[in-house]
């Protein structure tokens, strides 16, 4: 990845590549879940170490101290089970196959539980199975598998291809991996070299085909990262889409994974959407809006054009629609918040809130100074700029720099303003 970041907390569509293979493995509600970790692994284990997978158990975090390979990494797994599964089986599943569908797992479970098997392995027919090993077969049963580095001319013409997956007996892996070496370019124990000594030594080997090349897309590069964003952000699209979203241009439109998003909002161009962010029903966002993670948007709210809210909630039917920031903000019913203002939420220390009662009216180009709170049916003039603790009540009107009350005479003309 040429990057200090380990790989599988790089991040697709809000989400980092280790999440993703935690949710699949969720939904088959394994008995036990290990994570191998190794090189960067504190940074994984502070973002991570309080996850829990199904039934809420803990993740068992097994260390690669040093890297030997991927056969080497699944021992550390393996090793790091209990005794009472050494009579079972065991999924290898690689971390950065973010595509990888529960489904395709269970068919596995399936195809080893009606043939009998001892070893399944993923594989899939690609159009461009460059960077794959080749899956060799004779007279139609598996065989070997050739990685490409290794392949000849006529082997790597081959189009089906390893993923990388694996199901297989805890007792069979550990038979194997005694009988592999590491006699290879990189002096590591490969993870293939399991599967196909065991398929030598008589085990019964079988496959399971993945339709949908997609599912295979594997992250080792900031350009493979890009394409699987483009292939998850169109997937998510349609999913929103199909809840009843309307999204008036999906290409130019990106919302995160783990946004919720009500059916009847509608998405205008060129907005983006982070994980976290919760839209309501007739809501309207954009174009140019951006929604940073805590952003909530309640009924027939509406964000315009170049706002961006973060950590906030906007009431129903309340509405900012031009150039302003809503940050650290609690916001009532039926707001009106005018064109260019800002909550001024961080102090250079420490972030703080502003709130703002139902029916109040921000106008144009006000500044809020955090904290600070505007009453209900309260009023700001524009260009006001509200300093911190200096709260507007409910019904109060304050115009200037920094912000006075204004006054009114019994006639409801405007008088001098008074602090």
């Amino acid at each position: 990845m040429k990057s200090d970041l380990p790989k599988v907390l790089h991040k697709l569509m809000g989400e980092p590549l280790l999440e993703y293979a935690l949710e699949t493995a969720d939904k088959l509600a394994p008995e036990r879940l290990v994570v191998v970790i190794g090189h960067g692994r504190e940074k994984i284990l502070e973002q991570f170490s309080n996850r829990k997978f199904a039934g809420e158990k803990k993740i068992t975090w097994a260390v690669q101290e040093e890297q030997l390979g991927t056969g080497h990494a699944a021992k550390i797994g393996v090793d790091a089970l209990d005794e009472a599964q050494e009579a079972g089986s065991v999924f290898i599943v690689n971390g950065d196959l973010p595509f990888l569908r529960a489904a395709t797992l269970q068919a596995m479970l399936e195809r080893q539980a009606s043939s009998s098997s001892d070893v399944t392995v993923l594989a899939c027919t690609k159009s461009d199975p460059r960077g794959f090993g080749r899956i060799i077969r004779n007279e139609g049963e598996f065989a070997d598998i050739v990685e490409e580095k290794d392949a000849d001319e006529q082997t790597a013409s081959i189009c089906e291809v390893n993923v990388g997956t694996y199901l297989m007996g805890v007792d069979v892996f550990n038979r194997n991996y005694e009988s592999t070496n590491t006699d290879n370019d990189q002096g590591e124990r490969y993870l293939t070299d399991v599967v196909v000594q065991a398929c030598r030594s008589g085990s019964r080997v079988e496959t399971v085909q993945v339709a949908d090349e997609n599912e295979t897309a594997q992250v080792n590069s900031q350009a493979e990262l890009a394409a699987a964003q483009r292939i998850m952000k169109e997937q998510l699209i349609v999913d929103y889409l199909e809840d009843g979203v309307r999204i008036d241009d999906p290409s130019s439109t990106y919302i995160e994974k783990g946004a919720v998003i009500a059916s009847g909002a509608r998405i205008h161009p060129f907005c983006v959407v982070r994980a976290g962010v919760e839209i309501g029903p007739g809501c309207e966002v954009g174009p140019f809006a951006h929604l940073r993670p805590g952003a909530r948007l309640e009924k027939n709210a509406k964000v315009g054009n170049y706002v961006e809210i973060k950590n906030s909630r906007l009431g129903p039917g309340s509405k900012t629609n031009h150039l302003s920031y809503v940050g650290d903000g609690d916001v009532g019913a039926r707001v009106n918040i005018g064109a260019g203002t800002v909550f001024a939420n961080y102090d250079g220390t420490s972030k703080n809130q502003v709130t703002v009662g139902d029916d109040a009216f921000i106008g144009s180009g006000s500044v809020l100074v955090a904290p600070v709170t505007i009453g209900e049916n309260a009023m700001t003039g524009a260009g006001a700029v509200v300093l911190r603790g200096r709260d507007v009540p409910d019904g109060g009107i304050v115009v200037g720099v920094p912000a006075k009350t204004h006054k009114q005479d019994g006639n409801g003309d405007s008088g001098d303003c008074q602090n």
